[in-house]
């Protein structure tokens, strides 16, 4: 008996057998049930997922011995012939060299024919889209009354190239791709009854690479069990496929995250070396970082093994979906230019370091825009001054300004200029004291006269509070009189101090407090005395 690959020899044979598309196995054994066939079908969907094969067993299904049935015998006659494509009532054509006018016209006269041992005369046309335009027209009566015996099933890769008018005629049934699950589950029973062994890695890899297809699969899974005779282990499928290791895959991707260019062509270097496809390092990192990004989104709409979720999990917090998006651009250009440059290696280090850039998403600068408007239009509100707190989106902000010890002097000049300027007989008590600075929030303020003492501590409330308003901070001031230096005797710290006071924004109201009824409500000493040298007196008001 002549060797059938495995594509051929497990091929399904009934409707229960075929995997992924029980949606169109379902309909179609309900339309048999209850007699309601139609009389054109057009069966559309990507290779190698079953369009050609249903179509075998819906005429075996419809001119079984025991038919229609939904369940052929596949012992019969009839199902033994459609089998092995030599039934008489069953034609399979080919639309591509068939495609012409001639031909058509041809299979429109043999309609005409009953079956020969059949219930139905089926004709099953194989990619039935390259069929010529004038070709269809020439169908279109026959296709929407065809005799009572004759069942049409088209079969295409490509719906959208087949005439509306056609469409129009016909039930329609899309294929579907097979998941890597349902591929995987039949590589495995497949192995178990051929009695070879397999990894499970290795299926997964297969079931990957086939892209959905079950006769992809089932041909890279031949490959690889006529090139060796032990176990089917998935480093072996990588080398038979010339798909990259993993682990090479994962430097990259880590490489391009941390901006380190020199991992990232070293990384090219060795691949290079090692005699790996250019071409195929770009395809497997595209897939790699695309299942990072569906993973990262939603891990559960991805299929990958044990192993892989181990890595994913470390690599998923690497890069943003944004960039995740920018890197598949930029290595899809890279892929297409590869193919007709003469130097694809430089070509790819230059992309690599392109996607390895920190990279700013325009939505987040446009966000971090619209907030320091936001920000400016509020410090506009608030004018020149500070405040200490406010609250946006019920969170607090400490509002300080950070002052140096000559920002601290002027503002002091500040003050005794906006204080004499509302009051300038007694302000000039303020312009006399010398001012130092502590750090950035204290001042001391000396005068060598008990008359400026009590004037600069008359203001002491004006004070606080417009360091207060014009720093945010809380500055503490300190007041001293001191005596005149004896000339070429030196005096202690302690003997030249004659009054010394400090006051704090913090203290001011338990200075009020702690002073007595009458210093608050009588006129300062000096005050009276200049008062009284004009024959009047002085009373606060």
């Amino acid at each position: 008996m002549p060797y059938l690959v495995l594509a051929r020899k497990f091929r399904p044979r009934n409707f229960s057998e075929v995997v992924g598309q029980e949606h169109i196995s379902q309909t179609l054994k309900n339309a048999i049930s209850e007699k309601r066939i139609a009389h054109a079908y057009l069966f559309s969907g990507p290779r190698g997922c079953g369009k050609t094969t249903m179509a075998r067993i819906l005429a075996k299904a419809l001119n079984c011995k025991n038919g229609p049935i939904i369940e052929p015998c596949g012992v019969c006659e009839n199902c033994l012939a459609i089998s092995k494509s030599s039934s008489i009532d069953v034609l399979e054509i080919d639309g591509a060299s068939n495609n012409g006018i001639d031909e058509i016209r041809t299979l429109r006269e043999n309609v005409k024919f009953s079956s020969a041992n059949s219930k139905y005369k089926i004709y099953i046309i194989d990619e039935a889209h390259q069929i010529t335009v004038q070709a269809f027209n020439a169908l279109l009566k026959t296709l929407e009354e065809p005799p009572s015996h004759v069942v049409f099933i088209m079969a295409t890769t490509e719906q959208h190239k087949i005439p509306i008018t056609i469409l129009s005629r016909c039930q329609r049934y899309r294929f579907k791709l097979l998941s890597n699950a349902e591929i995987s589950c039949t590589i495995k029973k497949i192995g178990q009854k051929e009695g070879f062994e397999i990894e499970d890695e290795a299926v997964s890899i297969v079931a990957s690479a086939s892209g959905g297809s079950m006769r992809d699969a089932l041909s890279l899974l031949e490959q690889a069990v006529s090139s060796t005779s032990g176990k089917i282990t998935g480093t072996y499928i990588r080398e038979l496929l010339g798909l990259l290791p993993k682990d090479i895959l994962a430097s990259v991707t880590e490489s391009i995250s941390k901006s380190d260019i020199q991992g990232i062509l070293k990384i090219v270097g060795e691949v290079f070396e090692q005699g790996y496809n250019i071409l195929q390092f770009v395809r497997d990192l595209i897939d790699y970082l695309r299942k990072i990004m569906v993973y990262s989104i939603n891990p559960s709409a991805i299929e990958i093994s044990c192993d892989d979720k181990k890595l994913f999990d470390i690599q998923k917090t690497l890069f943003s979906v944004s960039r995740h998006v920018r890197m598949n651009n930029l290595l899809s250009k890279a892929l297409e230019e590869m193919r007709w440059h003469d130097q694809p290696r430089i070509l790819l280090e230059i992309y690599l370091l392109k996607i390895s850039e920190p990279y700013y998403n325009v939505a987040e600068l446009i966000d971090r825009i619209v907030k320091l408007e936001k920000n400016i239009e509020i410090e506009n509100k608030l004018g020149s001054t500070l405040k200490n707190q406010y609250n946006k989106r019920n969170e607090e902000f400490s509002v300080k300004k950070v002052l140096s010890s000559t920002d601290l002097i002027g503002i002091w000049d500040e003050i005794v200029s906006e204080i004499v300027k509302k009051h300038p007989l007694t302000g000039q008590s303020l312009k006399n004291a010398l001012a130092e600075t502590f750090g950035i929030s204290s001042i001391q303020l000396t005068v060598s006269k008990q008359f400026d003492y009590d004037g600069v501590l008359e203001f002491r409330e004006q004070i606080l509070d417009l360091f207060q308003k014009k720093t945010g901070l809380n500055i503490e001031v300190k007041v001293l009189v001191k005596k005149a230096m004896i000339q070429n005797k030196a005096m202690t710290q302690e003997d030249m101090v004659i009054s010394e006071k400090s006051f704090s924004l913090n203290d001011a109201c338990g200075i009020k407090k702690n002073d007595d009824e009458g210093e608050k409500s009588s006129v300062p000493k000096n005050i009276k005395e200049i008062a009284k040298s004009f024959g009047a007196v002085a009373k606060k008001v």
